[in-house]
């Protein structure tokens, strides 16, 4: 019966006149092979017939009459090619509109911007350093030298290390070509851009508004005063927690000594 009613659905014919489809669905059963009879159709079995193919019964466009499709070889091929002129023709627009993606895609390719170095160049990296906890400071180290270009990324050597790494070309800057001359002055230059600094003493402090919190000037070891520099609370607990509270404390500033308390115990309680 369901059968029946989707044949009414799909016909559009009115559901009591269901009995038109009762000789379609019967021939489709009766020639219709089947597991459960060793994949032979009952009118093979039951009356020693060969079964009809699919194309055997049909319904004509208008849906008036049940007609008889002939066997006939001739005609079987005509459908059969008629069949695939109307896939084709159905699938050319997605074909179509394929290709003319694609080039929309080279052409964007040809006007994006390509980088300005090759193998054995000299390049800079762009490195991103937290300089305080809320803003990232982007500095360009270097120089590197380009090994390998790949599909997507440039493999770079570190010049005293000659550790390799990928770097995306977005993150490269060029520098200068393979005719470098390395210099003892161009060493030392590369290897300070991983030097550490040390505290030397701590100077003064203000509160920042913005950041809503305490900064303090800063004297590293091994550099003039004139590059001393304001840092956070913040990060200066991570890094000198014991100096940073003997300082607070010796400032007579009961609201900096319980600011800096408070942050250092928060960062113990994390750890």
């Amino acid at each position: 019966m369901q059968v029946l009613r989707a044949l009414c659905l799909e016909y559009k014919v009115d559901t009591h006149d269901w009995t038109y489809f009762v000789p379609v669905l019967q021939a489709s059963l009766n020639h219709t092979p089947t597991p459960s009879l060793g994949n032979r159709a009952p009118v093979e079995l039951f009356c020693g017939l060969p079964p009809s193919t699919p194309l055997s019964f049909c319904i004509d466009t208008k849906q008036q009459r049940i007609v008889e499709v002939p066997l006939r070889t001739e005609a079987i091929t005509t459908w059969l090619e008629e069949l695939r002129t109307s896939i084709q023709d159905m699938h050319k627009p997605m074909t179509v509109a394929r290709e003319q993606q694609t080039l929309r895609n080279k052409r964007m390719q040809k006007y994006a911007r390509r980088p300005n170095f090759d193998v054995g160049n000299y390049v800079l990296r762009s490195r991103v350093d937290q300089k305080h906890y809320d803003k990232l400071l982007v500095t360009w180290v270097g120089p590197y030298q380009v090994v390998r270009a790949d599909k997507h990324s440039f493999a770079v050597r570190h010049l005293l290390t000659g550790e390799e790494r990928d770097v995306h070309p977005s993150r490269l800057k060029f520098y200068a070509d393979s005719s470098l001359a390395i210099t003892e002055e161009l060493r030392e230059h590369v290897s300070a851009q991983g030097m550490l600094l040390s505290v030397s003493t701590l100077n003064e402090y203000r509160w920042n508004r913005a950041k809503r919190d305490y900064e303090v000037l800063v004297s590293w070891k091994g550099l003039e005063s004139i590059e001393d520099s304001w840092e956070s609370t913040q990060q200066l607990r991570k890094d000198i927690p014991v100096l940073l509270t003997q300082f607070a404390a010796s400032k007579n500033d009961q609201r900096f000594l319980q600011h800096v308390t408070a942050a250092v115990k928060h960062r113990s309680r994390r750890k």
